[in-house]
């Protein structure tokens, strides 16, 4: 079946793509309402982009026709945010903050979900996440037709729980079993990690 883009509406496109594209790694997104509180949000259109400087990015759609999400709105006005590696365990919990709430109400607040300060950091962290990146607004360029919010984050500190570390030579080398991250598929799928499969690679061609 080749399917046309262009004789399809936005969204059937977007929920072919989110079936397609899979499964996608999730960043629950910890930022500063600026009031007092904060909002906690799980965005599947992420990845890692740069390592010099380390940079990720998060796609955001707008809330509705006239608002932009509360993190888009955040991290533009207030710069930080806390990008956390949500575990399987954690899945009802992202699940629950994905709901649209009035503006400034937090998330964290509403679904008791636990926080710890982060030392040197304004922002604090979920209490329970094993990986947390301290970001701080890169750019953000408006993409597409409706448009998205492309945001780029400078990752400026990596929190990594001690138990998912260990050393070999001169590199960190992170557990991924132990961090059982949560991945996302379409409709009301998500994942967990599954079979880890490893594999050597090939040793480089001799020079001749």
């Amino acid at each position: 079946m080749l399917i046309d883009s262009n004789k399809h509406s936005r969204d059937q496109i977007y929920f072919l793509m989110i079936q397609l594209v899979i499964p996608r790694p999730i960043a629950w997104v910890l930022s500063d309402n600026g009031n007092g509180g904060y909002n906690l949000a799980p965005f599947s259109f992420f990845n890692a982009i740069t390592s010099n400087p380390p940079i990720l990015m998060l796609s955001i759609s707008w809330k509705d026709e006239n608002t932009h999400k509360d993190t888009w709105v955040n991290i533009d006005e207030r710069k930080n945010f806390v990008v956390h590696i949500p575990s399987s365990d954690d899945v009802y919990d992202v699940s629950n903050s994905s709901m649209v709430l009035p503006h400034g109400v937090s998330e964290i607040d509403h679904f008791h979900i636990g926080t710890e300060a982060v030392e040197g950091w304004p922002l604090p962290k979920v209490k329970k996440a094993k990986i947390a990146m301290l970001c701080e607004k890169y750019a953000i360029y408006e993409i597409g037709n409706d448009p998205q919010g492309l945001i780029l984050g400078e990752i400026k500190s990596f929190w990594v729980d001690d138990a998912l570390v260990s050393q070999n030579q001169n590199r960190l080398v992170i557990d991924p079993a132990a961090i059982k991250p949560l991945a996302r598929l379409g409709g009301n799928h998500y994942s967990s990690l599954g079979e880890i499969l490893t594999v050597q690679r090939p040793d480089k061609p001799k020079e001749t």
